[in-house]
């Protein structure tokens, strides 16, 4: 039996459908691109001992594991977050940061912990809170040595694929921090020195602990880095791709390729503590500040 009522005619119906499928692809691109404005801020850090702090203050009401790894949900400096470990290395972060968004659904993403200094004028201890990100061991190997390389992703700017050089912290967060650094924070000393907070400049990431005089002046000849991580620029690109917002807060507990008599590790295994303790300060005022 025919339906009843008017029949659209085959010109008709094929102009609803393509108006139907023009509509989901537009729900879905921005389903995509916008964080959710009532999810809570993602914490992420590499490794257990740089979560210490965070964990000690923040007000825990649910307890899960992804991956292996604890996941903490609740509160802290007045501030709904999930707080959880990526893993050392550019593919554990890269891995943990999708799975944490797609079950989470964060309205913006922090990373916290230590990090080498390549340029000299960042101490032990300091905290740097770098524009852009890079990864440095993205990179073609020639006749000529090293030559870094753009990586291809997809953009949710343009809504395909292009290159890049970088990737840069949200905008907003940065400026808040660029509103924070006048203030005068309680970081735990290194020796004599009190350590201090830098906003600005670039650091790099890679799936290597840089040990070498030589690496570090490459890093700093060629990028300008102020600081390298094993991490830091993975979670930058996975974050971008999803169109979220993110930051991160790195204190120096080594210069990469060591200082004096003392090597890299050595310093590592000396001030990471005091590092990952000046690095999560500078997280909770920031929550605080938003």
């Amino acid at each position: 039996m025919q339906h009843a009522g008017k029949r659209i005619s085959k010109k008709g119906f094929s102009y609803l459908v393509w108006f139907t499928l023009i509509i989901i692809l537009i729900s879905l691109t921005n389903c995509h691109i916008s964080p959710r404005k009532d999810g809570p801020y993602l914490v992420l850090y590499a490794f257990e001992e740089e979560g210490w702090l965070l964990g000690d203050k923040m007000d825990i009401a649910q307890r899960d594991k992804v991956l292996g790894r604890q996941v903490f949900s609740g509160g802290l400096s007045g501030k709904d977050i999930v707080l959880a470990e990526s893993g050392m290395g550019m593919t554990n972060a890269a891995m943990m940061t999708q799975i944490l968004i797609d079950l989470y659904h964060p309205k913006a993403v922090i990373f916290t912990g230590i990090a080498g200094a390549v340029d000299t004028s960042v101490h032990i201890g300091d905290i740097a809170v770098c524009r852009s990100w890079i990864t440095h061991d993205y990179v073609y190997h020639g006749a000529n040595g090293p030559e870094p390389n753009l990586i291809s992703v997809y953009s949710p700017l343009v809504d395909s694929m292009a290159s890049f050089e970088d990737f840069t912290v949200d905008s907003l967060m940065f400026r808040k921090m660029e509103e924070l650094a006048g203030e005068k924070f309680q970081f735990k000393q290194v020796d004599e020195r009190m350590p201090i907070l830098l906003v600005g400049g670039i650091g790099v990431s890679g799936n290597a602990f840089i040990d070498n005089r030589e690496k570090r002046i490459w890093l700093k000849d060629i990028f300008d880095a102020k600081i390298t991580d094993m991490e830091t620029a993975a979670v930058a690109q996975v974050c971008f791709v999803n169109g979220l917002p993110f930051i991160a807060f790195r204190s120096a507990s080594d210069l990469a390729g060591g200082s004096g008599s003392a090597t890299a590790h050595k310093e590592l295994e000396q001030f990471f503590e005091v590092a990952a303790e000046n690095s999560a300060t500078v997280v909770m005022r920031f929550l605080e500040s938003l």
